[in-house]
């Protein structure tokens, strides 16, 4: 995958919540991601990955997702 120029390239964080049942929400950032953690119920968990934004807007992450709750 291509690097584009500007911001592309530069590293950033990614924000997930995984509910009980298996599903996955995307935010853009932990405060997001933290205010919604009640809504999604009993069981959701907060995740977050390091990932490069490339052409296209589409992610790189060098080490995968962790679990921050």
């Amino acid at each position: 995958m291509s690097i584009g120029p500007g911001l592309a390239g530069m590293p950033a964080e990614e924000w997930k919540i995984r509910t009980g049942e298996g599903k996955e929400y995307a935010f853009d950032t932990e405060e997001e991601a933290r205010d919604a953690l009640p809504e999604y119920g009993e069981g959701s968990t907060l995740w977050k990955r390091k990932v490069y934004r490339g052409i296209a807007n589409l992610t790189m992450s060098p080490d995968g997702w962790t679990q921050v709750n």
